[in-house]
């Protein structure tokens, strides 16, 4: 609750925040006054109608929300647009009295459901000519040591070697031999460098045909200035988790396809996780990424074929 007496609650809805009014003298009951996506640091991205324009007509604006409890109270943080920040504001009164301990009991519920085999699927690429895949960590993550991939046709059972949660990276490894992997890229990516991305958005209910985007690098930074991540705009969907972000005239790897912003906030902000970092954790893992650019040439570069034979559809069921 508010000083000036608005009540609203705050509620999950898939992986978005909502905020939704209960009693306000602005806005009606039950109207959803503001919609955001987590982001890192406890910093959510979305759009507001808290702003007002003449004659009390609700305006959308973007908006990022810094959250703060202390006790029963709520300290906020607001930018709205390219305003400057507001200060933190701690007039909101919270209910239930002890949120923390009332949020415990939901999270004491993930972790026991985290122990549970969970469905997933996603995009995964060859980084080597010995079956070593790179994917997404949250892309695996539920599935407790099940995961397989589809290499010509064909379901192959692949065993997690390391994992980093921090960077979302995932190490997978088949014991098959396969003739392509992806190069990475041993230099830093550029601001409007033109990239192709390949995956399978939407998983195999969309097809089984493997889907490329394309676009360029719009900043060399992720969400709160993440230097781990670029941000791209090439269309990115659930399911292109994993895959390969490579430069388009090169076919050298680029980033690893990641995250992007709610579609209901914008179509174009999506992330990858640079090549560099890519190789810190190969590297880490006693993969020498180095003896593989020796060895390796692209020649004349048929992209379309380079992605095809080594991008792979990576799932659990």
């Amino acid at each position: 609750m508010s000083d000036g007496g608005r009540v609203f609650g705050f509620y999950k809805s898939g992986s978005q925040y909502l905020s939704i009014i209960i009693k306000s003298t602005q806005f009606r009951s039950g109207e959803t006054a503001d919609r955001a996506t987590k982001g890192s640091n406890n910093v959510y991205y979305g759009t507001s109608v808290s702003e007002w324009s003449g004659g009390w007509s609700p305006k959308i604006v973007n908006m990022s929300a810094t959250f703060m409890i202390q006790g029963n109270t709520l300290k906020v943080k607001l930018v709205y647009g390219n305003n400057p920040p507001s200060p933190w504001m701690s007039s909101y009164r919270l209910w239930p009295n002890d949120i923390n301990s009332h949020n415990a009991k939901f999270e004491k519920k993930k972790e026991k459901k985290k122990d549970k085999f969970t469905p997933s699927s996603g995009t995964a690429f060859f980084v080597t000519q010995k079956g070593h895949v790179i994917t997404n960590f949250h892309v695996v993550e539920g599935c407790k040591g099940r995961s397989k991939i589809v290499y010509q046709d064909k379901e192959i059972k692949v065993k997690l070697l390391a994992k980093d949660k921090y960077l979302d990276l995932a190490l997978l490894k088949a014991d098959i031999k396969n003739k392509h992997f992806i190069k990475i890229s041993n230099k830093s990516p550029k601001k409007l460098q033109r990239i192709i991305a390949a995956g399978y958005p939407f998983g195999k209910e969309l097809s089984d045909d493997l889907k490329f985007t394309s676009g360029i690098v719009s900043s060399l930074k992720g969400l709160q200035d993440d230097s781990t991540r670029i941000q791209i705009d090439a269309a990115l969907n659930y399911g292109n988790s994993g895959g390969p972000i490579v430069d388009e005239k090169t076919g050298e790897l680029v980033a690893v396809a990641v995250a992007g912003l709610s579609k209901e906030v914008t179509e174009s902000i999506n992330f990858g996780i640079k090549a560099g970092s890519v190789i810190n954790f190969l590297d880490s893992n006693q993969i020498n990424t180095s003896l593989l650019a020796k060895n390796f040439g692209f020649g004349s570069v048929d992209l379309s074929a380079i992605l095809e034979n080594a991008t792979v559809y990576t799932f659990c069921n």
